[in-house]
């Protein structure tokens, strides 16, 4: 072979294992899922919500450069009857698609409201996921301001009051781990939101745990904490933190043909892990208003709400204006980066020197 076609043989190998090393990086079994890495990542730092107080503190600091971006995902009519101040009505239902997504500021705040603060917390965690500061406002509306249209829709008084255990419940085996529902972050998350939040009462779990056919029975997740699960939970529930749930230790322990129940004290941290946990491909429900829904138990926080919770704060009754798209900027970054495959540029170096000292051995024996 002459010195001018090894050369050229040489180039043709290298521009290969460009392509090729990636692949063997990631071996079969074992690839790179974006979408847990992108829950892990959230919920290991625990949720993030705000309060009404501290929402209004910064609205009235005289500083509007610290402001954050609220976007009010309940019914325009509803939305048209009361809202904080300079909200945006947006859907819930489109707000994941790369047109609304483009309406966002990646550099502030996003503080998202609606009618209790559950489904915001399942927008919230799709928003976390894909990188924005977005925050949950702690039990909707309400906490802000209360009219003759506006009111919480759980009360103590409508509390299930069924019976408690408290026997502590264990995962039984692993699991192979469903197909996420779309290969990235924000393609789950569309196909997720598209298609409406998931969720369940405390009064349909309670007749399928005792409806005679323990086959069907969810797999039932308490995110309290475990001083207060000790002190009675619901029967067969097991404890798991949020920052615990999404690391693929945890999630080998869920089952993907079988419902999975997540609740808490109010149902705001177990909306926002009922919407990982359904990006990622399980059929996950948060229980509305969480354990008070169940029993309210003596020494327990309850997360229940009454009137004297709210700030009583100005409600404006007009629409707001429509979200205005966010600078170019801010667009571009919104769009996820596909995520580099760990190891591929040393191999394709440890290559590259291999294939070198192979060709220089050569042309010294001519």
């Amino acid at each position: 072979m002459s010195r001018k076609h090894f050369f050229a043989f040489l180039i043709v190998v290298l521009i290969l294992s460009t392509f090729a090393m990636p692949a063997l990086a990631a071996p079969a079994g074992q690839a790179a899922n974006p979408v847990q890495a992108a829950a892990e990542k959230y919920f290991s730092g625990g949720t993030k919500n705000i309060k009404a107080s501290d929402l209004f503190a910064t609205l009235n600091d005289g500083d509007t450069s610290n402001d954050p971006m609220i976007i009010d995902i309940r019914k325009a009519e509803d939305f048209a009857n009361g809202h904080i101040p300079g909200a945006v009505n947006m859907n819930a239902a489109t707000l994941f698609t790369p047109a609304e997504l483009a309406k966002l500021p990646k550099d502030q705040p996003i503080v998202v409201n609606c009618y209790t603060g559950q489904t915001s917390s399942q927008t919230v965690a799709g928003l976390r996921m894909l990188g924005y500061d977005a925050y949950s406002l702690l039990y909707g509306i309400p906490s802000w301001g209360v009219n003759d249209k506006i009111k919480y829709l759980f009360l103590a008084s409508q509390s299930g009051g069924y019976a408690v255990s408290k026997e502590p419940a264990q995962f039984e085996g692993e699991y192979a781990a469903p197909a996420p529902l779309a290969p990235t972050v924000a393609a789950a998350a569309e196909k997720y939101y598209s298609g409406g939040f998931k969720a369940t009462k405390a009064a349909d779990v309670f007749a399928n745990l005792n409806d005679g056919d323990d086959s069907n029975n969810p797999v039932i997740l308490d995110m309290r904490s475990p001083e207060d699960y000790a002190l009675g939970h619901i029967p067969g529930a097991i404890n798991v933190g949020a920052k615990d749930l999404f690391k693929a230790a945890t999630l080998a322990k869920l089952p993907a043909d079988r419902q999975i129940v997540a609740y808490c004290y109010s149902g705001q941290t177990a909306s926002q892990a009922t919407a990982a946990l359904r990006m990622l491909g399980y059929d996950a429900y948060n229980m509305q208003f969480g354990m008070p829904a169940w029993a309210i138990i003596e020494g327990v926080s309850t997360g229940v709400w009454d009137d004297s919770k709210s700030g009583n704060y100005t409600l404006e009754g007009a629409a707001a204006p429509a979200a205005a798209a966010a600078p170019a900027a801010a667009v571009a970054a919104a769009t996820p980066a596909a995520l580099p495959v760990t190891g591929a540029p040393v191999v394709s170096l440890l290559a590259l020197g291999l294939l070198l000292a192979g060709a220089g051995a050569a042309l010294r024996r001519r």
